[in-house]
């Protein structure tokens, strides 16, 4: 024989099945904000970042917050997340116990202005650091003369260039820098300075000297407390007969 429910049995089945228990509304995100943002670089470029996102009532952050940096350009034109290499690693900037966050990377914009952004989550809002600007400026060697490429055996060569630096946004002279001259000769690994001209007003130096074996040449400014450093992407040949 088959057995049916009964009225009152229907009527309780019929209320678990649409009445749930009692739903508890989703907590509000909390305001967040990133404090204590600070920057450094070095002058072969590397830039070191630190800080510390925290809740804005005081309350902790936990590890494992994600972080981005943005850097622009000194003409102030447009944010760019960081690597702005499209070939280079993401960077994976995340919050230790408590908010702090810190790391090293490749700089961006030379003398430029950085800033971090937290995208906000579940339980924080979106934030975003105070701007800070990279103090050390770009410096850039132009008008890389090397005479003659061709030359006999102890011949002299003459290296010559202008050194310049942008500290308002526009490149100008930039005097009394030691600027190296160094050569790899050829089938060698090992580089040597052959001289340190020193600029004049004009950002002008000039090296002249005797040339004995097949050589590559490169400019060479190792940059101080206030500039990174400047060296050329392709070496200059030098081939003696």
């Amino acid at each position: 024989m088959r057995r049916t429910f009964s009225t009152l049995g229907a009527a309780v089945l019929a209320a678990s099945l649409v009445a749930p228990g009692t739903a508890h509304a989703a907590a509000e995100p909390r305001d967040s904000k990133i404090v204590d943002f600070k920057i450094s670089t070095t002058k072969d470029a590397w830039l070191t970042v630190s800080g510390r996102l925290a809740a804005a009532d005081g309350s902790p952050v936990g590890a494992g917050r994600d972080l981005i940096i943005e850097t622009m350009p000194a003409s102030r034109s447009k944010w760019y997340r960081m690597p702005l290499s499209k070939k280079a690693k993401p960077i994976k900037l995340k919050t230790r116990e408590g908010g702090a966050f810190s790391g090293r990377y490749y700089a961006g914009y030379a003398h430029g202005w950085y800033r971090i952004r937290f995208a906000g989550g579940p339980l924080l809002k979106p934030a975003v650091s105070a701007v800070v600007r990279d103090t050390r400026i770009n410096a850039l060697t132009t008008k890389w003369k090397v005479t003659p490429r061709k030359v006999r055996k102890g011949g002299y060569v003459t290296f010559s260039g202008v050194l310049t630096h942008d500290p308002v946004v526009k490149y100008v002279p930039f005097a009394g820098q030691r600027v190296y001259i160094y050569g790899r000769i050829k089938g060698q690994k090992k580089w040597y300075w052959y001289a340190r001209p020193k600029t004049n007003s004009k950002g002008y130096f000039k090296a002249r000297f005797r040339v004995s074996k097949d050589t590559y040449f490169e400019w060479y400014y190792a940059g101080n407390a206030t500039h990174y450093y400047d060296f050329p992407l392709k070496s200059t040949f030098v081939d003696v007969r």
